[in-house]
């Protein structure tokens, strides 16, 4: 996550930013966006839509900043927050679009407990009716999903799989903290050992809470993985011998020592083109000491097919830092850095840390909306919910 640093900062700035209404305009016309984020809270979120009233509270189409890390998909975002009102229930609900595609839903109790619209047995039957409803609205055929919940406890982690398809079920009970008594279900199509998320539905306390789907958002390229764990770390090794990172002209810190029996390799998916998805081995090269800035570790990029090197970063700890230009030049002094930078050829952090990020960017508006709220309401209770 350390090599994703900045784009989480960056992330988190648009959505304080929409929240505080820097960037945020309430459209005066009833967009396409609008008419599926109600769809979405109508009929497929589990609650009673009849009995709270819907007031779409902010609208914000934020553009992720060029900072030099990765080439960006030419991909319209757009976040819609929805205030969900009843006598003795509120809810608010931030459903986010990528080129007028839900990817990102959740829903938080403010105050109160959910309305539902009907009553539901267990917690299986209602990630299932969840999910028949979610495959009407979205058209996407959700229909071996639903028959692998039939196999699980949800109580239990478990991992099943029917085919390609991977169903893991994470239940952390947390009752009394923030984070409360939480149930993931996350769907994976697997390809060659590679992971490529497909859907992500959470519950908290039994209560829908969050939703990621990535089905239409991303496509999957060729799947070959051709460069094994142990060819993957030798690559590295042989990748970083040139590798330098630079402050200025003359500021560069090269010649790294790596402890080699302590090198790790994961498998996951990267974009090498516009959203196109293709396997790659992530290397993680810990070094023997601390070298200026902080740095411990050097991160390499492979791409599993062909074994190309398409990224060479360093990992600094202890401060943001920022990225800077990276060269291969050990000719010039040693001298202590204070950020860190990649060096890649276009490609992007992984679906992982794509995920991470959304669902961090939801927490920040959520945390900023319950200031706003506060301040306007003084004495109002308002309940925010963080994941």
């Amino acid at each position: 996550m350390k090599q994703v640093g900045k784009v989480v900062c960056a992330i988190f700035f648009i959505a304080v930013s929409a929240q505080l209404g820097i960037i945020s305009t309430v459209q005066s016309t009833f967009t396409e966006s609008e008419e599926k984020a109600v769809d979405f809270i109508k009929n497929v979120l589990p609650i009673d839509s009849t009995q709270y009233n819907i007031t779409l509270r902010n609208y914000g189409a934020p553009e992720l900043p060029d900072i030099g890390y990765y080439k960006q998909s030419p991909i319209e975002q757009e976040i819609l927050t929805y205030s969900l009102k009843s006598k003795d229930s509120a809810l608010n609900v931030i459903c986010a679009f990528s080129n007028k595609i839900l990817t990102i839903a959740s829903m938080y109790v403010v105050e109160g407990s959910v309305i539902s619209d009907r009553q539901y047995s267990n917690l299986l039957d209602a990630a299932k009716d969840f999910l028949k409803k979610y495959q009407a609205y979205s058209k996407l055929d959700s229909t071996e999903m639903i028959n692998m919940l039939s196999n699980v406890d949800p109580t239990k982690n478990a991992t099943v799989t029917s085919g390609a398809l991977k169903l893991t079920v994470t239940h952390q009970d947390l009752s009394g903290t923030w984070f409360g008594d939480t149930v993931d279900f996350r769907w994976v199509q697997t390809f060659n050992g590679c992971d490529y998320l497909a859907v992500n539905l959470a519950f908290r306390n039994g209560v829908f809470s969050n939703l990621i789907d990535h089905r239409q958002l991303y496509s999957i390229g060729n799947t070959s993985v051709n460069i094994s764990k142990e060819q993957a770390i030798k690559i590295a090794l042989q990748a970083i011998k040139n590798y330098s990172y630079r402050m200025s002209d003359d500021w560069v810190v090269t010649g790294f020592n790596v402890i080699e029996d302590q090198a790790t390799a994961n498998l996951q998916p990267q974009m090498k083109e516009s959203n196109v998805l293709y396997p790659a081995w992530s290397v993680t090269l810990p070094l023997a000491g601390v070298y200026p800035g902080s740095v411990t570790e050097l991160l390499v990029g492979i791409w599993a097919d062909t074994g190309e090197v398409y990224l060479v970063h360093h990992q600094a700890y202890g401060g943001a830092g920022y990225l800077t230009e990276s060269t291969p030049n050990s000719d010039q002094p040693t001298t202590p850095p204070s950020s860190s930078s990649p060096e890649s050829n276009g490609a992007s952090i992984d679906l992982s840390m794509v995920a991470v990020i959304a669902i961090a960017v939801i927490a920040i508006a959520v945390v900023i909306t319950t200031l706003l709220v506060k301040k306007e309401a003084d004495n109002t209770l308002f309940f925010a919910r963080a994941l």
